[in-house]
């Protein structure tokens, strides 16, 4: 079945809280829009992936951020999921180009994205497949949880 990428919007809501639960988090349906909206300047960017049904089978979150030592931005895919039915269909590879092509327009001279070590033998073979390379180590402190 055809699919088509787009930027997302508040009716995606419900597509996009089901596709974040398959990566482990807990976002729910009316949260979404609220998060859309403080995705929605110049910088960020969340884009699905919508049958012709209006399903959403895939959908990736970007944001690009002023470097400060070099000229250009920072892209970063913050997150990315494909319903697991529609997998190795392009989806993947779709969304990633539309978060590239904004990059560009963004100026940014890279992209990274954060890819957990559980997920070694499918997202970081997918990702090595289109470009990318694992360069360096992460280093992470959790700060306060956040009250809702």
């Amino acid at each position: 079945m055809a699919h088509q990428i787009r930027q997302a919007h508040a009716g995606d809501a419900t597509g996009i809280a089901h596709l974040i639960s398959v990566l482990g988090y807990a976002l729910q349906a009316d949260e979404v829009p609220a998060r859309l909206e403080a995705y929605a300047n110049d910088a960020s960017r969340v884009f699905v992936a919508v049958q012709d049904s209006g399903a959403i089978v895939g959908f990736l979150s970007f944001h690009a951020s002023p470097l400060f030592h070099e000229p250009g931005a920072l892209g970063r895919i913050m997150a990315m999921a494909i319903d697991s039915e529609h997998q190795r269909q392009g989806i993947g590879t779709a969304l990633v180009q539309a978060a590239e092509e904004f990059a560009r327009a963004c100026g940014c001279l890279r992209i990274e994205v954060t890819s957990g070590d559980r997920r070694e033998k499918d997202a970081h073979v997918f990702y090595g497949k289109l470009g990318y390379a694992s360069d360096c180590r992460r280093f992470l402190k959790r700060l306060e949880e956040i009250q809702s």
